[in-house]
């Protein structure tokens, strides 16, 4: 511990747990005792354990029931395996104060420290005669006896506490933590349920010993779900089950118990808890169960300058959840909300428009789009709303109408659009320089989608450059399956064309998650065109794909040594050599 926490743990105990002579004016006794206890920890902090300690003593003295003294004491000791010589000052201290719960727990810890069991067991006893119907005395018993990994001894005394105790409930808590650490899983449960309680007081502690466990309350979770759902449920029981729904992931069922607590709740408490259900969720990333919330609040009304607010988040992960329909209700509404030419208003619009065009309404989508750009012809927006509704235009095979979508607007989605409308004519030059364009202001997956087709295209023909814009129609159409078949199929171009186009299309498969196919379109590269460049790449490839099937194991090695013999000066051997000595079992997978 840093100097300053000692400073601040012996000041705190003198001041909040002294009592009697401790609670003296600063400028006495008291006063003395914390300027020497400030003088120890500055020595020990120093390394002076000896100075330190002699201090400690001089307090101890001078006033044996100072228990920052005595703990201070303790830490010194205990590290320089003297431990025994705590036990007179302990006995001295509860002979002053025989209800000292600080004192009990020391002299616990230090015959248990001194592996002196009969000792423990008896000084374990006196402390539980001495106040027989207050929990501490078992719970820190059983915790000494927990430590020296005694389960089944702690589990007795806490038991025993419950019955002088005289409730259902009491130790609760620490019996969960034992029968958890047992791996008694039901009886953990059936603990943790007593300890939340009926009006749910215990709960946060509960969900705290939850999140502490190695898996984080996996197991367990469900099953104090249910249990807390279970009749009598009380409103606080059901807020507790929601919200450790939402910790477990389990979004469905956290909807569940939140409609039923909805209904439940006076229509006064309603609100609080759905937005409460909102953000716990969004901070879960389950942007369902948080749509939902924000659903149920703007129906429940009442909201007042909040609305619009709620409004726009509930839009947003509308379009999270993939409800379109009703992502451009709710913008046109933002949208209607505010002023003519206002920057919240053109937001709402562009978005509104780009959702108009994805959901197939392209003509009402071309008229909004002509409408924003009379009223915002400089917005930044329209750069992605025209290519938006351009690129619903291409789906349908109307070019002309697209041409006329982007004349005029320049922006790096435009020209993504530009290149698609050129592939189509096989002007593949054209195509390539405006992929090239664009990719620098793209990010992320658009960036890299730019720049791998700008590199493509700088080996194929304008027949292959052809073929290559049908497959990104299809793709854009929804239908990548299409697209992998269309490539994969081609017939009448040269090897190097054709092995670039099936290196294009085993990508595309991967993005669409089509294994299957993606398996294919390797096996067929590496059969027709094993001199090719895109070669120890689809090994590669394949051979990852084949290591996460059982059955895999021994072709993925088979590929990843051919790819290493074959392409020795491929850049790709490395990352090879990794994969084999995975499969190999010589490096676990990360």
């Amino acid at each position: 511990m840093k100097p300053l926490g000692l400073v601040a743990l012996a000041l705190g105990l003198a001041l909040a747990l002294g009592s009697g002579l401790a609670a003296q004016d600063l400028n006495g006794r008291g006063g003395r005792e914390i300027r020497m206890l400030r003088e120890a920890a500055a020595r020990e902090a120093a390394g002076d354990l000896a100075g330190a300690e002699q201090i400690l003593r001089a307090i101890l003295a001078d006033r044996p029931t100072s228990l920052s003294g005595l703990l201070s004491l303790e830490r010194l000791v205990v590290v320089q395996g003297r431990a025994e010589e705590l036990l007179p000052l302990i006995r001295r201290l509860l002979a002053s104060d025989a209800a000292s719960a600080i004192g009990h727990q020391m002299l616990l810890r230090t015959y248990s420290a001194l592996d002196r069991v009969p000792e423990l067991e008896r000084a374990a006893e006196a402390w539980i005669r001495a106040t027989p119907r207050v929990e501490t005395p078992y719970r820190e018993a059983a915790r000494v006896w927990q430590e020296r990994g005694e389960h089944a001894r702690a589990i007795v005394v806490l038991e025993r506490g419950r019955k002088a105790v005289g409730r259902d409930d009491a130790l609760a808590l620490e019996l969960g933590d034992l029968y958890a650490g047992r791996g008694e899983l039901v009886r953990a449960v059936r603990e943790w349920d007593h300890a939340v309680g009926s009006d749910a007081a215990g709960f946060n502690l509960v969900r705290r010993r939850l999140g502490a466990l190695p898996d984080g309350g996996a197991q367990v979770l469900p099953s104090l779900i249910e249990a807390l759902t279970r009749p009598p449920v009380t409103a606080p029981r059901r807020r507790g089950a929601v919200a450790l729904a939402i910790d477990a992931g389990l979004g469905e069922r956290a909807r569940e118990i939140a409609r039923e607590a909805v209904l439940a709740l006076p229509p006064s408490e309603r609100a609080g808890f759905l937005v409460e259900v909102a953000r716990h969720a969004e901070g879960a990333r389950l942007d369902g169960l948080a749509y939902w919330a924000y659903s149920e609040l703007l129906g429940g009304g009442g909201l007042g300058d909040r609305r619009l607010a709620v409004e726009s988040r509930t839009a947003e992960l509308a379009l999270a959840v993939g409800d379109t329909a009703r992502a451009r209700e709710l913008y046109l509404l933002i949208e209607q909300q505010y002023t003519v030419g206002s920057p919240a208003r053109r937001q709402a619009a562009a978005v509104r428009i780009g959702l108009t065009a994805r959901d197939g309404a392209v003509g009402e989508a071309v008229r909004e789009l002509a409408a924003f750009r009379q009223e915002f012809p400089d917005a930044p927006e329209l750069d992605r709303v025209a290519a938006a509704v351009a690129g619903a235009l291409l789906a349908r095979g109307e070019q002309a109408p697209a041409e006329r979508v982007v004349a005029g607007v320049d922006g790096p989605r435009t020209s993504l659009i530009r290149g698609r409308m050129a592939l189509v004519g096989g002007d593949v030059g054209r195509a390539r320089a405006a992929f090239q364009a664009a990719a620098p202001a793209l990010q992320g997956a658009e960036q890299t989608e730019a720049i791998a087709l700008a590199t493509l295209l700088s080996r194929l023909s304008p027949q292959g450059g052809k073929l290559l814009g049908r497959a990104i129609a299809r793709t854009a159409q929804g239908k990548p399956q299409e697209a992998v078949a269309l490539l994969s199929s081609a017939a009448g171009l040269a090897t190097d064309e054709h092995a670039a186009l099936l290196d294009y299309a085993a990508a595309l498969a991967d993005r669409a998650q089509l294994a299957a196919e993606a398996e294919q379109v390797r096996r067929d590269l590496i059969a027709r065109y094993p001199r090719a460049l895109e070669a120890p790449a689809a090994l590669l490839g394949l051979a990852r794909a084949l290591l996460e099937r059982p059955d895999g194991l021994g072709e993925a090695q088979q590929l990843l040594e051919r790819l290493i013999l074959e392409y020795p000066r491929s850049a790709l051997v490395p990352q090879a050599r990794r994969e084999l000595d995975r499969a190999r079992g010589r490096v676990p997978s990360s």
